[in-house]
């Protein structure tokens, strides 16, 4: 090893492993091979996995409902 080079000690890194799920498997999106439910990563093709949150989308919905509201009312009040 080079002098310049900083030592890193492996043994000391405090992360704990991933609880992956087993047991409820989906496919990748990318690669279609099953991957655990709750993985953020494909363990076959690396590529990122979105988590599917179907509430946090719920202001999408707002938006449209407002947008053909408001062209409904552009629409009658002319």
């Amino acid at each position: 090893m080079k002098e310049s080079e900083e030592y890193f000690d492996f043994e000391t890194i405090d992360e704990y492993p991933e609880e992956l799920d087993y047991q409820n498997l989906k496919p990748c999106p990318h690669c279609k091979k099953p991957i655990p439910f709750n993985a953020t990563m494909c363990l076959y093709c690396g590529e990122p996995v979105e988590q599917h949150h179907p509430e946090s989308k719920g202001w999408i919905k707002w938006i449209g409902i407002f947008t053909a509201i408001a062209f409904l009312l552009l629409i009658i009040l002319q």
